[in-house]
């Protein structure tokens, strides 16, 4: 998963500044330790081992006492650094030149670009600012902010839904939102009413809730299909039922009037929660956004005009 980093920088020297310093700050040096601290002081361990073997290479007693030291790879090390000033240069120097290596990786898994760049580069994203991104799971020319990444990108699905539809021709579309683990869907519901032309591309599925009714009214106008229109599709390009809609309503004399289409969204798309949430530059619980997306559905019940 790459982490791509949008700043203001007009020099290469400013750019270098500002991705050492995006990974310093968010560095993580108790997973340093909890990853390196045994590797560090084995290492450590060996090198004493390899300086008293060439110091006293007659004296087989004493390399038999390092080594049965140096079996078990604990933390009770630290107590030796203490009182061994020799043990503590070396250590030092091992660690540091492991966090270079690790700190290293980490700036490979990293890309800081300016905002002028990354909108050169990434010429699909929307609304595009300073801030900390990943890439589109299906638009590599695209970056989706990491805060709220699932939760943009299941509102990107649905309107783009909300707007195929409508280039399908439909005339109205009520949308209902329940949770997979209720038994039904509510009784009761508020219902909200907005008109749209056929080509708007608005965030509308952001505007219901759990337990409300979204109506989405189209002007009605006729509208053309285009014969590419799901090929060019970012989410539906192969979904079977829109397909059916689609091929009906542009190949069919006996038209779909009326269809119910249902979306989820269950994909991780190989997100990598640890990593993103070391990133973010405010707290957002990822994770619990995700597993509330997954176990939402949303009903489209959709009349053509």
């Amino acid at each position: 998963m790459k982490i791509i980093r949008v700043v203001h920088a007009n020099t290469a020297k400013e750019l270098e500044v500002e991705r050492q310093a995006f990974i310093l700050q968010n560095y993580d040096l108790e997973e340093f330790l909890v990853k390196y601290e045994s590797e560090i002081i084995r290492e450590a361990r060996l090198a004493e081992i390899e300086l008293a073997y060439k110091s006293a290479k007659n004296s087989a007693l004493k390399i038999g006492q390092i080594m049965m030291r140096s079996l078990p790879v604990t933390s009770i090390f630290a107590e030796e650094l203490l009182i061994n000033p020799k043990s503590f240069i070396r250590f030092s120097k091992i660690a540091i030149l492991t966090f270079l290596q690790d700190l290293q990786v980490k700036l490979e898994d990293v890309e800081v670009l300016p905002l002028e760049v990354a909108k050169e580069k990434y010429p699909s994203s929307h609304n595009l600012s300073t801030g900390t991104y990943t890439l589109h799971p299906r638009d590599g020319s695209r970056l989706t902010r990491l805060e709220y990444y699932h939760r943009n990108l299941a509102q990107e699905k649905d309107d783009e839904l909300i707007v195929l539809l409508g280039k399908m021709g439909a005339k109205s579309l009520k949308i209902l939102e329940s949770d997979i683990q209720d038994n039904s869907i509510s009784a009761r519901l508020q219902i909200d009413a907005i008109a749209i032309d056929a080509n708007s591309s608005m965030n509308l599925s952001k505007k219901i809730e759990k337990g409300k009714e979204l109506i989405v009214n189209f002007e009605g106008n006729a509208t053309k299909i285009e014969s590419s229109l799901l090929e060019n599709s970012l989410w539906f390009s192969d979904d079977s039922k829109l397909h059916s809609i689609f091929e009906s309503r542009l190949l069919n004399s006996n038209r779909i009037e009326e269809y119910v289409l249902k979306t989820t969204y269950t994909e991780t798309f190989d997100f990598d929660f640890s990593l993103a949430t070391k990133y973010l530059t405010l707290y957002v619980d990822l994770k619990a956004e995700y597993q509330s997306l997954s176990r939402r559905e949303r009903f489209f019940y959709v009349k053509f005009g």
